[in-house]
């Protein structure tokens, strides 16, 4: 099987560190091993009265603990005493909880204040967006390969940061290099939880929007029998489970593999989350989101269950104004670091038929845009497409008069890759405004840099920024449906 483990140089934890260890910047939040954080939880449609989770970590000796909230403007609190936690007790770990609570219910489109206490004392407060209703304008960002504690992804976060979004979503690749609790307790969470916004520490991002996306390569392929505390993905995110269904013998789970007794530990602190969390969608504003799991070597989406699943989520959001994918695994970009992974585009078809816009990608650490394009595949032989390196020719159209300024309508499905998040390797720098070194279906390539995509949703206009860690505009476009005017 093709694979980039050893090409990538980000740095790895060679040893388990105990769930106790914080960096520094984390140190002084105390009685918390996580500050509380915003998820969007098993919600994934519109709901006349929305909702919020607040989960954190925390030693299992702190029992009383209670949530209040109130919509932001509003004078009095409501209380929630119910607190669900989740033990983590994994091999070579000290035991800890993941403690949740759910906010409801909170207006569409408001912001949410919330305050939690421990013994009576409120220990930490904050507040965040709620999801906005199908007619209200919303900001969001996308960003891939994030998570090694890198300055690149501090910059990074305190850009986010300054934008504000109200929710900001990660294709694949949360934290490197094996999915471990022990990474996101150095690698990922100090750097979105910074008690204060700066480009050495990061920004407190995830107490303020929910945190969205998909499993990478990093967050997928770790054998619990190496990496007992691998796989944490399923444990820190509270993502919709409304995907196709799965059980963890069917074939397009990847293999936990390990001993009887880690894996058993690892399902009972997972829960239903695994694996039927790992491809899901969501409704926010007026957009129909689709997270697919791609990446992992043994999910066939070539399989009629699963494009049946796919196809029917397209169709029932048929009335959202934008629907967008996100597939880790590009199916169309031009880096000759990676020249094959085109296994996502098996599901091109559906995606066309379905009239998806835009669709989001990580996996190389660069930002790329396509064309609006059409893709016929070739004829292939009978069987399963699982390989991440498998290769798909076919014909393709391009719609080579938008230029998403003067004409905005596309069509065509853009296809976007968006890896800069934090990992310190870029990938093929040199292709940065070098055209002779793209795909035809490529209009853009910058890996100059560390970025992230900034988009704004307003009615039937979609305005698309790539922002870099210093703030600046690398690459905007306008796209716009028929009932709006072109500028």
């Amino acid at each position: 099987m093709w694979t980039r483990r050893h090409m990538l140089q980000a740095s790895a934890l060679g040893t388990l560190a105990p769930a106790w260890l914080h960096a520094a910047d984390n140190t002084s939040n105390q009685p918390f091993l996580v500050t509380p954080y915003v998820q969007l939880g098993n919600a994934p449609r519109h709901a006349p009265q929305e909702s919020l989770l607040v989960l954190w970590h925390a030693g299992l000796d702190s029992v009383h603990w209670r949530v209040e909230f109130r919509a932001a403007g509003t004078s009095d609190w409501i209380r929630c005493d119910r607190v669900i936690r989740t033990e983590i007790a994994l091999p070579g770990l000290e035991r800890f909880g993941v403690y949740e609570v759910e906010l409801r219910p909170l207006p569409p489109g408001s912001r949410a204040e919330y305050r939690v206490w421990l013994n009576d004392q409120a220990v930490f407060q904050a507040q965040a967006a709620v999801r906005s209703p199908s007619r209200q304008p919303f900001r969001c960002v996308v960003m891939g390969d994030v998570g090694t504690g890198s300055p690149q992804q501090k910059q990074v976060a305190l850009q986010v940061h300054r934008y504000q979004p109200e929710f900001l979503l990660i294709p694949g690749d949360f934290v490197y290099n094996n999915g471990r609790v022990s990474e996101y307790t150095t690698n990922f969470f100090p750097v979105y939880t910074a008690t204060e916004a700066a480009s050495d520490r990061g920004a407190p991002l995830l107490s303020q929007c929910c945190f969205l996306g998909g499993r990478g390569q990093h967050d997928t392929e770790a054998s619990l029998a190496t990496h007992p505390d691998g796989h944490a993905w399923f444990y820190y995110w509270s993502f919709p489970l409304n995907g196709p269904s799965l059980s963890a013998e069917r074939r397009h789970v990847y293999p936990l593999s390990g001993q009887t007794s880690q894996q058993s530990a690892f399902k009972s602190a997972a829960g239903a989350r695994f694996p039927q969390m790992a491809s899901y969608s969501f409704d926010w504003g007026n957009s129909h989101w689709v997270v697919l799991d791609t990446w992992n070597p043994h999910i066939d989406w070539t399989d009629p269950e699963l494009r049946a699943w796919l196809q029917a989520d397209l169709k029932q959001a048929q009335d959202a104004t934008w629907k967008i994918v996100v597939s880790y695994l590009p199916p169309f970009q031009s880096s000759t670091q990676y020249p094959q992974g085109q296994k996502m585009r098996v599901i091109v078809d559906l995606l066309e038929a379905a009239g998806v816009d835009l669709v989001f990608s990580g996996y190389a650490h660069s930002y790329q845009r396509t064309y609006p394009l059409r893709f016929v595949p070739a004829p292939r032989p009978a069987g399963p497409v699982t390989d991440p390196g498998h290769l798909v020719p076919g014909q393709f159209t391009y719609d080579q008069r938008f230029d998403g300024r003067e004409h905005t309508q596309a069509d065509g499905i853009i296809y976007i890759v968006s890896g800069c998040g934090g990992n310190p390797q870029l990938h093929s720098p040199e292709q940065t405004d070098n055209p002779q070194t793209w795909q035809p279906f490529t209009v853009r390539y910058n890996a100059s840099q560390h970025q992230f995509t900034a988009l704004d949703l307003h009615g039937p206009r979609l305005k698309l920024q790539q922002i870099s860690r210093e703030g600046a505009v690398l690459d905007e476009l306008t796209l716009t449906k028929p009932s709006a005017p072109a500028n």
